[in-house]
């Protein structure tokens, strides 16, 4: 085995990026797409009940009349956006992946809802509009790095109004300790989740410093070798409401869930609704 071979295998650092990203590539995307819109499956967005609970939670505790214009970072296929357009909000979109994208895009055109979608990095995008409300739903927060997230927070504080919302939520240091350390392989004949044809997954999942896991995969195939780092992030309310206020944030109310179920510090997500002055 040669020295970057041997490199290739090593346990990654907090953080490092794999060789590749699961939105950018074609197979991988397809699946993400598949689970999204599955309503009787909550692995990549929650089910339809809880979705329709939630918009209408929403609606509830920050209205139309007062947040009229609305952004969602992460917006996947549509599947809040579309549900607050049909509220009367003004809602924008954006999602780092263009298959998630083209298909909130197609739907919105059917379904004749005027919604705006974006299809970029929202690390690197500011849009030149403003906005009354953030949403940051399914602890997209957890995937990303210390710095990152710290990027994404002035980010969305730059692009809200004064008075202006942000509905985010996490994982916690409760569902963290469910997790367990492992390795292993498993050899497809066929294709899987990861790739198409013949190929073999190399899985490592480990604990790090920070409330950060990794879930890795290493795809080998007979003419190519790839990599995909997930990194998970686990707050408290502590952690939490501390990376806002740094942001400028003020923390106006702590939930379980984007449901609003009141906060308990076992449950196994955080949701909070900041303001900013």
């Amino acid at each position: 085995m040669s020295k970057t071979e041997f490199a290739f295998y090593q346990v990654p650092k907090i953080y490092e990026k794999g060789t590749d990203n699961i939105w950018t590539d074609l197979h991988i995307s397809s699946q993400l797409l598949q689970a999204h819109l599955d309503p009787e499956f909550d692995g990549a967005s929650r089910k339809k009940p809880f979705i329709d609970a939630s918009a209408s939670w929403i609606e509830q505790q920050l209205p139309q009349s007062k947040f009229a214009k609305v952004i969602d970072y992460g917006c996947g296929p549509g599947l809040y956006t579309e549900r607050l357009a049909k509220k009367g909000y003004e809602v924008t979109g954006i999602d780092f992946s263009a298959r998630s994208i083209k298909t909130a895009m197609a739907s919105a055109v059917k379904q004749d809802l005027s919604i705006t979608y974006v299809q970029g990095d929202y690390l690197a995008w500011q849009p030149r509009d403003t906005y009354d409300l953030a949403l940051l739903i399914y602890c997209d927060y957890g995937a990303l790095s210390e710095d990152e997230r710290k990027i994404l927070l002035e980010n969305i504080y730059a692009a809200l109004n004064s008075g202006g919302r942000l509905l985010m939520d996490n994982f916690t240091v409760t569902q963290m300790a469910d997790f367990t350390e492992e390795t292993s392989w498993t050899v497809y004949e066929k294709d899987s989740f990861w790739s198409e044809g013949e190929h073999v997954v190399l899985n490592r999942a480990k604990k790090y410093e920070k409330n950060t896991v990794l879930d890795q995969a290493i795809i080998l195939k007979e003419d190519s070798q790839k990599s995909y780092n997930i990194w998970k992030y686990f707050s408290t309310k502590e952690t939490l409401s501390r990376e806002l206020e740094a942001a400028g944030f003020t923390v106006q109310s702590v939930y379980q869930d984007v449901v609003g179920q009141t906060y308990d510090v076992l449950g196994e997500t955080i949701a909070v609704i900041a303001e900013k002055p």
